[in-house]
């Protein structure tokens, strides 16, 4: 093979290396999204089951933003 032809490769290689970096990187801030707001469900939750704060698990909303980006998420009753 020539130069020319390794080169070729190369680049073709290095640009589907970077198209799947870039797609794991979208997976990982989706499932990120998702942790995030299945931690503050269960704050919430034992929240309103009177569990004292140091006991609970998962964290609260310091975002702020869970009510608007989590899905089906809303005040415990």
């Amino acid at each position: 093979m020539n130069k020319k032809t390794l080169s070729a490769i190369a680049l073709m290689f290095l640009g589907l290396s970077m198209v799947l970096a870039a797609n794991l990187g979208a997976a990982d801030k989706e499932s990120l999204h998702r942790t995030y707001c299945a931690e503050v469900a269960v704050w919430a939750a034992e929240e309103a089951r009177g569990v004292e704060p140091l006991d609970r698990v998962g964290h609260p909303d310091y975002r702020g933003n869970a009510a608007e980006i989590c899905p089906g998420l809303r005040p415990a009753d």
